[in-house]
């Protein structure tokens, strides 16, 4: 890419002899002296998708309409993110429906899949789950939530089924000596399989079905205001459906190698993006106060936010330091740029992550090499300086 000079001010401009000292500028970043790696910078365009993207993309959409687990009840406040394996946008089995998923739901359009947990750690931690799937009729949805259930209770000895209000018989059962409820809910075109986990019982050898069947009714009634929003794309529509908005993943940073098996490349709205967070409890404030539109997801996190002034805001607040973290050098030739180590090795976290903001965009770079998340941010943040000419 031909050498370039990109420029982000910040602060008071233009201030007269009886105002406040005009704040510093900040030096252009020189984006031919970035050091970008072998990341490929040039932009794309996202044209027509076949009908596998086509069916993925119905089903992060549908993640803009579902509430995160926090929503449903505010002690879900430890999700994820995007350190994890967790799938989020799918069209194949997940790992939590089943090895006959195929034979039991034909009519399977795509899905969304969303997790938390109470604490931090999991050993004492109530986790909530929710697999929303997408079909191509009412009556495909009905048969398979028929058939998914009948499945996952034969799957293991011991699950007995239970009443719960609100769902057919047969469609919610437990086993209690690992403190488990299952449920599956048939609703128009989508069915909602639903897992409640008390692992703290499991270690204290209680069990408590009241609180996990009242917490699978209070799951439900959250869930189903949010999803009569949703509107699914006939089959035969599917790939006329666009990908991008404002031709901001086709400036994401692409992937490179395994990494694309993870949590796939995709959009987000306002709301879906709350799901890939690791703090809903603060980013639910925070995403609405700095005006976030959308999140593209790939070898980046890239947020779109109203104006400059909230991508400072969200930069700001998604790189403050923690008793977790301990700063860690920012990238070569862009000193603007925020990197953070974790104190502490986590396997599912990881170890370092770089922020900065770029006009109305927000970067944000993952990885367990500093020089590869600051190579992440840096190619990023030059593709960026192409989309502004």
């Amino acid at each position: 890419m031909a050498a370039s000079l990109a420029l982000i001010t910040f602060g008071i401009s233009g201030c007269s002899s009886d105002e406040a000292p005009e704040v510093e500028q900040p030096a252009p970043v020189d984006i031919s002296a970035l050091d970008i790696g072998s990341y490929a910078t040039a932009p794309r365009t996202i044209g027509k998708q076949n009908i596998d993207r086509a069916r993925l993309t119905e089903g992060q959409r549908l993640g803009n309409y579902l509430p995160t687990p926090f929503e449903v009840d505010s002690r879900f406040k430890y999700q994820s993110g995007m350190d994890s394996n967790s799938v989020y946008g799918f069209i194949e089995r997940i790992y939590t429906v089943g090895d006959t998923f195929a034979e039991d739901a034909p009519g399977f359009v795509g899905g969304f899949y969303s997790w938390a947990q109470s604490h931090d750690d999991i050993l004492i931690a109530e986790t909530l789950s929710n697999a929303a799937m997408i079909f191509d009729s009412e009556a495909s949805a009905s048969a398979a939530a028929d058939a998914l259930a009948r499945s996952q209770r034969a799957k293991k000895e011991g699950r007995v089924a239970v009443q719960i209000p609100g769902f057919a018989d047969e469609h919610a059962f437990w086993q209690p000596d690992r403190q488990e409820l299952f449920t599956f809910k048939a609703y128009k075109q989508l069915v909602v399989y639903t897992t409640i986990k008390d692992y703290a019982k499991i270690e204290v050898g209680t069990t408590d079905l009241g609180a996990m069947t009242s917490m699978a009714t209070k799951n439900w009634s959250t869930i189903q205001p949010r999803v009569d929003k949703f509107d699914p794309t006939a089959v035969g529509k599917l790939t006329d459906v666009e990908l991008d908005h404002d031709q901001l993943l086709g400036h994401s940073l692409a992937r490179q190698g395994e990494e694309s098996q993870k949590n796939p490349p995709g959009i987000y709205n306002q709301q879906g993006a709350l799901h890939i967070t690791t703090t809903p409890e603060s980013d639910r404030k925070l995403f609405e106060t700095a005006g976030v539109e959308w999140l593209g997801i790939n070898a980046t996190e890239l947020y779109q936010t109203k104006d400059e002034k909230g991508a400072e805001l969200l930069s700001d607040e998604h790189s403050a330091l923690n008793k977790k973290l301990r700063s860690a050098g920012s990238p070569k030739g862009l000193p603007a740029a925020q990197c953070n180590e974790l104190k502490v090795k986590d396997s599912l976290t990881m170890r370092f992550h770089c922020t900065v903001a770029y006009g109305r965009y927000v970067i944000e770079a993952r990885s367990n090499q500093l020089i590869d998340a600051q190579q992440r941010i840096s190619a990023q943040y030059a593709m960026l300086a192409a989309k502004a000419k």
